[in-house]
């Protein structure tokens, strides 16, 4: 898992398929691709790769934020609304819209698209640097940090998350 995302001039940002800033995040494999710093926070991408049960707490975002599922499947609540997106499927939510996602496979693997780009921040402020890909050994969560991370980067949580609790194995943002 090497950092080997390096702006090779600035009109180019490149980073190899396993390769990029990595980031645990309550439970979650955050990996930066793009971070909104290059584009001058105009827009981020990151990889999220996830086991099943992992869920979000209802919140809303600062920004615009696009869902593309690589693999697996999840459900999603947006605005009250429920949809299982399943690989090849995208969910887009406008900023200030209450949403949340389940993962309902054994792994989950997405790229989320952040307009403006400045989301890669809140993973930074509220996880750990990531050394590993290993989910059972990943680092337990810290709800006072991602609170904290939340307030300082415009992330308003709203509740649990609005699935069956059976079904949720972690609940963060």
């Amino acid at each position: 898992m090497g950092d080997t995302a390096v702006p090779i001039t600035k009109a180019i940002h490149a980073v190899e398929p396993d390769d990029g800033e990595s980031i645990w995040f309550n439970g979650a494999l955050i990996t930066v691709k793009v971070p909104g710093a290059w584009s001058e926070d105009a827009f981020s991408i990151v990889e999220v790769a996830a086991p099943r049960g992992r869920a979000t707490g209802l919140h809303t975002d600062p920004s615009h934020e696009t869902f593309y599922v690589l693999e697996g499947e999840l459900d999603f609540h947006v605005d009250g609304l429920d949809r299982r997106v399943r690989a090849g499927g995208t969910v887009a939510v406008p900023r200030g819209v209450p949403h949340a996602f389940l993962i309902v496979s054994e792994v989950a693997r997405f790229l989320v698209v952040n307009t403006p780009g400045t989301h890669d921040r809140f993973f930074r402020a509220g996880g750990d640097p990531a050394t590993h890909r290993d989910f059972d050994a990943a680092p337990l969560p810290d709800h006072a940090r991602t609170i904290a991370a939340a307030q300082e980067h415009g992330v308003e949580f709203l509740g649990p998350p609005p699935f069956a609790a059976k079904s949720v194995r972690h609940v963060s943002g």
